[in-house]
């Protein structure tokens, strides 16, 4: 049995000096060892854990902490900081039906119409969710009913649910009468 702990101690003691070559060099490593310190009368060095300000940004966001996340914009957080997946706090807020999160980032110039790396922009992401609130609050500043993600659909085509799909619909027929509306002043004024 001795032996087995040791083989185990020595595996976990070899998976740890593989971690620590994989940090050193790493984005982590170079940002964290400006910030280590001295602790108390022990001697020991501690690092301080940073995190990039827009992971930061975006855990303020999914916590729903608006002074935070108020903060963060002050010190210059970019409010369409996006995730590896292309997602930014917006998509995010209208995924957790976190309205008074939406409405906070749209009123502070989140971009209503930013696609993620699929190009779902926060329309679809609340269309397919239901979340019929949120997705009249997008409409109403701006959103596109038009916008066409990488599998060629719309918001539209991503509801679940009939009422969403009427909802949809209907702004749809509705810009597209104000487009035509458009064009014919604009053809008329052009004459």
């Amino acid at each position: 049995m001795a032996a087995t702990d040791h083989s185990r101690s020595e595996a976990a003691k070899q998976r740890r000096q593989d971690q620590l070559q994989r940090w050193l060099g790493s984005e982590t490593e170079q940002t964290g060892s400006e910030t280590r310190k001295t602790t108390g009368g022990s001697g020991t060095r501690r690092a301080k854990v940073q995190f990039a300000q827009g992971a930061v940004f975006m855990a303020a966001c999914s916590a729903g902490d608006r002074e935070e996340v108020a903060a963060l914009l002050r010190q210059g957080a970019d409010i369409n900081h996006a995730n590896v997946d292309g997602l930014t706090a917006l998509h995010q807020a209208c995924i957790d039906e976190n309205a008074e999160m939406v409405q906070f980032l749209v009123e502070n110039g989140s971009d209503v119409n930013r696609g993620d790396n699929e190009g779902w922009t926060p329309l679809h992401a609340a269309a397919s969710c239901g979340f019929i609130q949120i997705t009249k609050y997008l409409i109403e500043h701006g959103a596109n009913v038009g916008a066409v993600n990488s599998e060629g659909e719309l918001p539209l085509d991503v509801a679940n649910e009939d009422v969403m799909e009427r909802l949809l619909r209907a702004e749809i027929k509705k810009q597209g009468e104000l487009i035509k509306h458009i064009a014919v002043q604009g053809s008329l004024l052009s004459h």
